[in-house]
């Protein structure tokens, strides 16, 4: 089997999907591996050292491309895959962004392009499971990037409501903490993880059988937060609205909401993708959809860590052929 890797087009992408460690993980287990030259270098990763890994290092996409049974990247290629030269079978493995993107995958299932969707893996698959570690750094890296924009005029510890306790929900309270900001407010459907956010530090659970606009409402009329905390989202799922306008209403001038679900639809009502947008009441909205480059040698070493035990497992079904591909993706998670 032949790995493929490519230097990310995505504006402000900063990882890898694959790094020498991984690399060497895979040629250790007899495979092949082709790295587009420059693919790591943002994360810190050179070419020389995918070379003394044991990958090939290819000048430009189309020779990767052309020579890999499967291809790993962290988003989706502006590269147009339909047109490029490929071999027979090739599988996509990396985020898809299946709900936006869903055309496009079909078309290129189609093609014989099979995609495995990082998105649509559960928590219980555990190494694979590369949502749940990105979904970790982007928690702490977003928290903290909303608290850079609360207006300094507030002198007290900060007050937080989380919404959602994922991955990201639970990095942010552990990131409210290590500030030393009030205890946050978080609300969820997960009683079950009362304890883990105790062992926090002292939190303020509110469980709810069904979280929803009102309950929202409630809380920020309740506890008046400084910094909202969008994460309430499950995975392949439209985002639930969960911070509509009167909920924006009622916040006051220079509070700040950070959704992270804008890819998904948004728990926020006036979320706009990648962009920091002042309300006329002096609240703040931001997203950024891609927290985890800012962090990006360990988000790429906890990103390659998941493709490579991916495409480990990937290999066990055998040589590729359409019945392998098919079957393989259908295992760990295709779209």
């Amino acid at each position: 089997m032949i790995v493929g890797v490519l230097r990310e087009t995505a504006a402000r992408e900063r990882r890898v999907a694959l790094t020498p460690d991984g690399a060497r993980c895979l040629t250790s287990a007899g495979m092949r591996v082709v790295v587009e030259a420059n693919a790591g270098r943002a994360a810190g990763f050179g070419d020389a050292a995918y070379r003394s890994a044991g990958a090939a290092v290819a000048a430009d996409p189309v020779t990767v491309v052309a020579a890999c049974d499967v291809l790993a990247w962290v988003k989706p290629t502006t590269h147009d895959l339909r047109t490029m030269s490929r071999r027979p079978h090739l599988t996509l493995i990396g985020f898809q962004d299946p709900l936006r993107r869903a055309p496009q995958i079909a078309e290129l299932r189609s093609l014989g392009v099979e995609s495995v969707a990082f998105e649509l893996f559960s928590h219980e698959t555990g190494e694979l499971d590369a949502l749940s570690a990105m979904s970790r750094i982007a928690g702490s890296v977003a928290y903290l990037a909303g608290r850079r924009l609360v207006p300094r005029t507030v002198r007290r510890p900060i007050r937080s409501l989380i919404l959602g306790c994922g991955q990201a929900g639970l990095s942010a309270v552990a990131a409210a903490a290590a500030c030393g900001a009030e205890p946050p407010v978080i609300l969820g459907r997960r009683p079950e993880l009362r304890q883990t956010l105790n062992a926090q530090g002292p939190n303020v659970f509110h469980w709810s059988g069904e979280v929803d606009a009102a309950c929202v409402l409630e809380r920020i009329r309740a506890d008046k937060p400084d910094l909202v905390f969008c994460a309430a989202v499950r995975r392949g799922q439209q985002a639930p609205l969960l911070v509509d306008r009167t909920a924006l209403d009622a916040l006051g001038d220079g509070a700040v909401v950070v959704d992270l679900t804008a890819k998904a639809g948004g728990n926020c009502a006036a979320t706009v993708t990648d962009a920091t947008v002042v309300l006329g009441n002096g609240v703040v909205v931001t997203h950024r959809s891609n927290y985890p480059a800012r962090r990006p040698a360990p988000a790429s070493r906890a990103y390659s860590a998941a493709v490579t035990a991916s495409i480990l497992r990937l290999a066990e079904c055998g040589p590729p052929n359409a019945q392998t591909a098919s079957n393989a993706s259908a295992t760990i998670g295709r779209t």
